[in-house]
Protein backbone atom coordinates (compact mmCIF):
# COMPACT_ATOMS: atom_id res chain seq x y z
CA UNK A 1 0.00 0.00 0.00
CA UNK A 2 2.57 2.37 0.62
CA UNK A 3 4.13 1.66 -2.34
CA UNK A 4 0.65 2.48 -4.22
CA UNK A 5 0.46 5.85 -2.39
CA UNK A 6 4.37 6.83 -3.35
CA UNK A 7 3.27 5.88 -7.05
CA UNK A 8 0.35 7.93 -6.72
CA UNK A 9 1.81 11.28 -5.06
CA UNK A 10 4.81 10.59 -8.05
CA UNK A 11 2.38 10.59 -11.07
CA UNK A 12 0.86 13.67 -9.37
CA UNK A 13 4.28 15.34 -8.89
CA UNK A 14 5.37 13.65 -13.00
CA UNK A 15 2.06 15.26 -14.32
CA UNK A 16 1.62 18.70 -13.05
CA UNK A 17 4.55 19.71 -11.72
CA UNK A 18 6.67 21.79 -13.98
CA UNK A 19 6.29 25.14 -15.49
CA UNK A 20 7.67 27.25 -18.29
CA UNK A 21 10.95 27.20 -16.81
CA UNK A 22 10.98 23.07 -16.15
CA UNK A 23 11.28 24.04 -12.39
CA UNK A 24 8.62 22.82 -9.85
CA UNK A 25 6.08 25.10 -9.00
CA UNK A 26 5.30 25.59 -5.36
CA UNK A 27 3.27 22.61 -3.75
CA UNK A 28 2.35 22.29 -0.17
CA UNK A 29 1.05 19.37 1.94
CA UNK A 30 -1.41 20.56 4.59
CA UNK A 31 -2.90 18.01 7.46
CA UNK A 32 -6.50 18.61 9.25
CA UNK A 33 -8.48 16.41 11.16
CA UNK A 34 -11.41 14.92 9.99
CA UNK A 35 -13.59 11.92 10.84
CA UNK A 36 -14.89 8.51 9.92
CA UNK A 37 -18.91 8.60 8.89
CA UNK A 38 -21.12 5.88 8.99
CA UNK A 39 -24.69 7.22 8.70
CA UNK A 40 -25.71 10.28 7.23
CA UNK A 41 -27.40 11.40 10.32
CA UNK A 42 -23.84 11.17 12.57
CA UNK A 43 -22.71 14.14 10.53
CA UNK A 44 -25.10 16.45 12.54
CA UNK A 45 -25.94 17.03 16.64
CA UNK A 46 -24.07 15.37 19.05
CA UNK A 47 -23.64 12.48 17.10
CA UNK A 48 -20.46 13.69 15.27
CA UNK A 49 -19.10 13.13 18.59
CA UNK A 50 -19.95 9.02 17.93
CA UNK A 51 -17.57 9.07 15.10
CA UNK A 52 -13.80 7.69 14.76
CA UNK A 53 -11.15 10.75 14.73
CA UNK A 54 -9.17 10.94 11.43
CA UNK A 55 -6.08 12.73 10.73
CA UNK A 56 -6.77 13.34 6.77
CA UNK A 57 -4.05 15.50 4.37
CA UNK A 58 -4.48 17.93 0.89
CA UNK A 59 -2.07 18.97 -1.47
CA UNK A 60 -2.37 22.70 -2.28
CA UNK A 61 -0.67 23.29 -5.59
CA UNK A 62 -0.36 27.34 -6.27
CA UNK A 63 -0.09 28.81 -10.08
CA UNK A 64 2.84 29.35 -12.07
CA UNK A 65 4.80 32.83 -10.67
CA UNK A 66 2.73 32.71 -7.35
CA UNK A 67 3.01 35.66 -5.52
CA UNK A 68 2.44 35.61 -2.08
CA UNK A 69 1.22 39.31 -1.58
CA UNK A 70 -1.54 38.56 -3.50
CA UNK A 71 -5.03 36.14 -2.46
CA UNK A 72 -6.18 33.63 -4.89
CA UNK A 73 -9.34 31.74 -6.07
CA UNK A 74 -9.25 28.42 -4.78
CA UNK A 75 -10.78 25.06 -5.93
CA UNK A 76 -11.30 22.37 -3.44
CA UNK A 77 -10.91 19.21 -5.24
CA UNK A 78 -11.98 15.19 -4.89
CA UNK A 79 -11.39 12.25 -6.94
CA UNK A 80 -13.42 9.41 -7.40
CA UNK A 81 -13.68 5.45 -6.42
CA UNK A 82 -10.63 4.85 -7.84
CA UNK A 83 -8.66 7.20 -6.43
CA UNK A 84 -6.64 9.95 -8.26
CA UNK A 85 -6.56 9.26 -12.32
CA UNK A 86 -4.67 10.59 -15.21
CA UNK A 87 -7.87 12.50 -16.73
CA UNK A 88 -8.76 14.38 -12.80
CA UNK A 89 -5.20 15.35 -12.90
CA UNK A 90 -5.57 17.25 -15.93
CA UNK A 91 -7.71 19.19 -14.77
CA UNK A 92 -6.17 19.80 -11.52
CA UNK A 93 -3.45 21.44 -13.86
CA UNK A 94 -6.31 23.36 -16.18
CA UNK A 95 -7.33 24.57 -13.12
CA UNK A 96 -3.83 25.58 -11.88
CA UNK A 97 -2.83 27.21 -15.15
CA UNK A 98 -6.03 29.56 -14.91
CA UNK A 99 -4.26 31.00 -12.16
CA UNK A 100 -6.15 29.15 -9.15
CA UNK A 101 -4.82 27.48 -6.32
CA UNK A 102 -6.21 23.94 -5.92
CA UNK A 103 -6.69 22.03 -3.08
CA UNK A 104 -6.16 18.52 -4.01
CA UNK A 105 -7.77 16.14 -1.19
CA UNK A 106 -6.18 13.00 -0.21
CA UNK A 107 -9.44 11.17 1.45
CA UNK A 108 -8.27 7.43 0.30
CA UNK A 109 -4.78 7.87 0.92
CA UNK A 110 -4.86 9.47 4.43
CA UNK A 111 -6.77 6.34 5.54
CA UNK A 112 -4.39 3.77 3.36
CA UNK A 113 -7.74 2.68 0.91
CA UNK A 114 -6.97 2.70 -2.82
CA UNK A 115 -10.53 2.03 -4.31
CA UNK A 116 -14.02 2.17 -2.68
CA UNK A 117 -14.95 0.60 -6.45
CA UNK A 118 -17.44 -2.53 -5.22
CA UNK A 119 -17.11 -1.90 -1.48
CA UNK A 120 -18.47 1.58 -0.95
CA UNK A 121 -18.13 1.33 2.87
CA UNK A 122 -14.67 1.35 3.56
CA UNK A 123 -14.87 5.00 2.99
CA UNK A 124 -18.29 6.48 2.83
CA UNK A 125 -19.83 9.06 0.63
CA UNK A 126 -20.58 10.85 4.13
CA UNK A 127 -16.56 10.87 5.12
CA UNK A 128 -15.40 12.80 1.88
CA UNK A 129 -18.48 15.20 2.59
CA UNK A 130 -17.37 15.85 6.03
CA UNK A 131 -13.88 15.87 4.64
CA UNK A 132 -14.34 18.94 2.06
CA UNK A 133 -16.73 20.76 4.60
CA UNK A 134 -13.74 20.22 6.71
CA UNK A 135 -11.03 21.69 4.00
CA UNK A 136 -13.19 24.71 3.46
CA UNK A 137 -12.97 25.64 7.27
CA UNK A 138 -9.37 24.92 6.83
CA UNK A 139 -9.03 27.86 4.15
CA UNK A 140 -11.12 30.02 4.77
CA UNK A 141 -8.97 31.81 6.72
CA UNK A 142 -5.63 31.76 5.37
CA UNK A 143 -3.98 34.63 4.06
CA UNK A 144 -3.16 33.39 0.47
CA UNK A 145 -6.24 32.80 -0.53
CA UNK A 146 -9.67 34.89 -1.74
CA UNK A 147 -12.75 32.89 0.10
CA UNK A 148 -14.96 34.79 -1.67
CA UNK A 149 -14.36 32.54 -4.55
CA UNK A 150 -13.46 29.43 -3.12
CA UNK A 151 -15.12 26.88 -5.15
CA UNK A 152 -15.91 22.70 -4.68
CA UNK A 153 -14.94 20.40 -7.37
CA UNK A 154 -15.08 16.65 -7.86
CA UNK A 155 -15.49 13.49 -9.96
CA UNK A 156 -18.14 10.50 -9.16
CA UNK A 157 -17.36 9.95 -4.89
CA UNK A 158 -15.70 13.69 -5.01
CA UNK A 159 -18.74 14.81 -7.46
CA UNK A 160 -20.87 13.69 -4.27
CA UNK A 161 -18.91 15.52 -1.77
CA UNK A 162 -19.46 18.71 -3.73
CA UNK A 163 -23.17 18.42 -4.48
CA UNK A 164 -23.65 18.08 -0.80
CA UNK A 165 -21.83 20.51 0.46
CA UNK A 166 -23.68 22.61 -1.47
CA UNK A 167 -26.81 21.53 0.48
CA UNK A 168 -27.77 24.24 3.17
CA UNK A 169 -28.86 22.57 5.89
CA UNK A 170 -25.14 20.34 5.87
CA UNK A 171 -24.05 24.01 5.73
CA UNK A 172 -24.88 25.47 8.49
CA UNK A 173 -23.87 22.72 10.51
CA UNK A 174 -20.55 21.75 9.40
CA UNK A 175 -18.89 25.19 8.20
CA UNK A 176 -17.64 27.66 10.42
CA UNK A 177 -16.54 31.51 10.50
CA UNK A 178 -18.98 31.94 7.87
CA UNK A 179 -17.66 29.46 5.71
CA UNK A 180 -18.99 29.21 1.90
CA UNK A 181 -18.19 28.06 -1.51
CA UNK A 182 -19.00 30.54 -4.43
CA UNK A 183 -19.59 27.25 -6.74
CA UNK A 184 -19.58 24.02 -7.49
CA UNK A 185 -18.37 21.77 -10.45
CA UNK A 186 -18.72 18.38 -10.74
CA UNK A 187 -18.23 15.31 -12.77
CA UNK A 188 -20.56 12.40 -13.12
CA UNK A 189 -21.71 12.93 -9.48
CA UNK A 190 -23.56 10.82 -7.42
CA UNK A 191 -27.32 12.62 -7.70
CA UNK A 192 -29.00 9.66 -4.98
CA UNK A 193 -30.38 10.00 -1.55
CA UNK A 194 -31.24 13.32 -2.07
CA UNK A 195 -33.00 15.39 0.54
CA UNK A 196 -36.53 15.50 0.59
CA UNK A 197 -36.07 19.06 1.80
CA UNK A 198 -34.53 21.47 -1.59
CA UNK A 199 -32.47 24.16 0.58
CA UNK A 200 -29.40 23.92 -2.06
CA UNK A 201 -26.85 26.62 -2.58
CA UNK A 202 -28.17 29.35 -5.43
CA UNK A 203 -24.76 30.27 -6.39
CA UNK A 204 -23.09 28.66 -9.30
CA UNK A 205 -23.70 24.69 -10.45
CA UNK A 206 -21.78 22.76 -12.98
CA UNK A 207 -22.68 19.16 -13.46
CA UNK A 208 -20.68 17.10 -16.50
CA UNK A 209 -22.73 13.85 -17.07
CA UNK A 210 -23.32 11.03 -19.94
CA UNK A 211 -26.44 10.85 -20.54
CA UNK A 212 -26.03 6.77 -20.49
CA UNK A 213 -23.87 6.71 -17.33
CA UNK A 214 -25.79 3.74 -15.31
CA UNK A 215 -22.90 4.10 -12.66
CA UNK A 216 -23.95 7.31 -11.05
CA UNK A 217 -27.19 7.99 -13.42
CA UNK A 218 -28.28 11.01 -14.98
CA UNK A 219 -31.52 11.50 -14.58
CA UNK A 220 -31.89 12.21 -11.05
CA UNK A 221 -29.06 14.90 -11.73
CA UNK A 222 -31.07 16.69 -14.76
CA UNK A 223 -34.49 16.89 -12.17
CA UNK A 224 -31.93 17.96 -9.69
CA UNK A 225 -30.55 20.68 -11.73
CA UNK A 226 -34.67 22.14 -12.70
CA UNK A 227 -35.45 21.78 -8.94
CA UNK A 228 -32.43 24.39 -7.78
CA UNK A 229 -33.32 26.37 -10.75
CA UNK A 230 -37.13 26.68 -10.42
CA UNK A 231 -35.94 28.14 -6.89
CA UNK A 232 -33.70 30.86 -8.21
CA UNK A 233 -30.30 28.78 -8.39
CA UNK A 234 -27.71 28.71 -10.75
CA UNK A 235 -27.42 25.09 -11.81
CA UNK A 236 -26.29 24.05 -15.12
CA UNK A 237 -25.87 20.15 -16.58
CA UNK A 238 -23.55 19.86 -19.54
CA UNK A 239 -25.46 16.15 -20.88
CA UNK A 240 -23.37 14.07 -22.95
CA UNK A 241 -25.21 11.82 -25.60
CA UNK A 242 -24.11 8.51 -25.60
CA UNK A 243 -21.69 9.02 -23.11
CA UNK A 244 -20.78 6.62 -19.93
CA UNK A 245 -19.30 7.05 -16.78
CA UNK A 246 -15.79 8.68 -16.80
CA UNK A 247 -16.59 9.66 -20.74
CA UNK A 248 -13.46 12.04 -20.39
CA UNK A 249 -10.89 9.36 -19.47
CA UNK A 250 -8.24 7.98 -21.91
CA UNK A 251 -8.97 4.40 -20.80
CA UNK A 252 -11.30 2.75 -23.27
CA UNK A 253 -15.15 1.93 -22.12
CA UNK A 254 -15.63 -1.66 -21.02
CA UNK A 255 -17.46 -3.32 -18.70
CA UNK A 256 -17.10 -2.74 -14.81
CA UNK A 257 -17.95 -6.26 -12.49
CA UNK A 258 -17.16 -5.18 -9.27
CA UNK A 259 -18.73 -1.42 -9.71
CA UNK A 260 -22.25 -1.40 -8.29
CA UNK A 261 -25.31 0.19 -10.76
CA UNK A 262 -27.28 2.35 -8.95
CA UNK A 263 -29.60 3.26 -11.65
CA UNK A 264 -32.44 1.21 -9.78
CA UNK A 265 -32.30 2.56 -6.81
CA UNK A 266 -34.41 5.37 -5.35
CA UNK A 267 -33.14 6.46 -1.90
CA UNK A 268 -34.17 9.53 -0.24
CA UNK A 269 -32.56 11.64 2.87
CA UNK A 270 -34.90 12.40 5.50
CA UNK A 271 -34.96 16.07 6.31
CA UNK A 272 -35.77 15.56 10.18
CA UNK A 273 -33.34 12.49 10.85
CA UNK A 274 -31.08 13.28 7.98
CA UNK A 275 -30.84 9.32 8.09
CA UNK A 276 -30.79 7.96 4.24
CA UNK A 277 -34.14 5.29 3.49
CA UNK A 278 -35.86 3.50 1.15
CA UNK A 279 -39.47 4.80 0.60
CA UNK A 280 -40.76 1.13 -0.36
CA UNK A 281 -38.41 -0.32 2.29
CA UNK A 282 -38.01 1.46 5.22
CA UNK A 283 -36.56 -1.01 7.38
CA UNK A 284 -33.13 -0.39 5.71
CA UNK A 285 -29.69 0.34 7.78
CA UNK A 286 -27.50 2.57 5.96
CA UNK A 287 -25.20 3.10 9.53
CA UNK A 288 -24.21 -0.33 10.00
CA UNK A 289 -21.57 -1.54 7.92
CA UNK A 290 -22.90 -5.07 7.32
CA UNK A 291 -26.48 -3.73 6.99
CA UNK A 292 -24.92 -0.86 4.76
CA UNK A 293 -24.09 -3.39 2.64
CA UNK A 294 -27.66 -5.27 2.39
CA UNK A 295 -29.00 -2.14 1.95
CA UNK A 296 -27.20 -1.09 -0.93
CA UNK A 297 -27.63 -4.34 -2.28
CA UNK A 298 -31.45 -4.29 -2.14
CA UNK A 299 -31.00 -1.98 -5.25
CA UNK A 300 -27.81 -1.68 -6.64
CA UNK A 301 -26.63 -3.94 -8.78
CA UNK A 302 -23.06 -5.41 -9.93
CA UNK A 303 -22.47 -6.60 -13.20
CA UNK A 304 -23.43 -4.17 -15.91
CA UNK A 305 -21.55 -0.66 -15.19
CA UNK A 306 -20.12 0.73 -18.28
CA UNK A 307 -17.31 3.09 -17.61
CA UNK A 308 -14.58 4.74 -20.31
CA UNK A 309 -13.40 7.24 -22.52
CA UNK A 310 -16.64 8.26 -25.04
CA UNK A 311 -14.39 9.52 -28.47
CA UNK A 312 -16.93 12.33 -29.26
CA UNK A 313 -16.95 13.70 -25.79
CA UNK A 314 -13.58 13.12 -24.11
CA UNK A 315 -12.56 16.55 -24.48
CA UNK A 316 -16.06 18.27 -24.19
CA UNK A 317 -15.92 19.22 -20.30
CA UNK A 318 -12.08 20.51 -20.39
CA UNK A 319 -12.97 22.67 -23.48
CA UNK A 320 -16.38 23.62 -21.57
CA UNK A 321 -14.20 24.46 -18.54
CA UNK A 322 -12.00 26.70 -20.20
CA UNK A 323 -14.63 29.08 -20.84
CA UNK A 324 -16.30 28.94 -16.98
CA UNK A 325 -12.93 29.53 -15.30
CA UNK A 326 -12.32 33.32 -16.46
CA UNK A 327 -16.01 34.25 -15.07
CA UNK A 328 -14.87 32.58 -11.69
CA UNK A 329 -12.30 34.27 -11.36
Amino acid sequence: MQKNFVSILFLLFALISCSDTNEAYLQEKISYESKNILGFENIFGDLIDTQSNQEVFGVLHFPDNYDNTKKYPLVIASHGSLNWREHHLQYLEQIRQADFIVFAMHPFDSRNVSSTVGNQINVTSETVIYDMAQAINLMWLDPRVDNTKIYAAGWSLGGTASLFNAWLPLQKELFKNGASFAGYLMWYPGCLALPDLNEWDQDFIQIYIGEEDNWTPAEPCIDLVNTINQEGGQANIELYPGAYHSFDSPLPLRLWPDAYSWANCKLRLSADTKKVYDPNNLELDFSDPTARREAYESCAVKGNVMAGSSPDYQNAAYEHLAKILPKLK
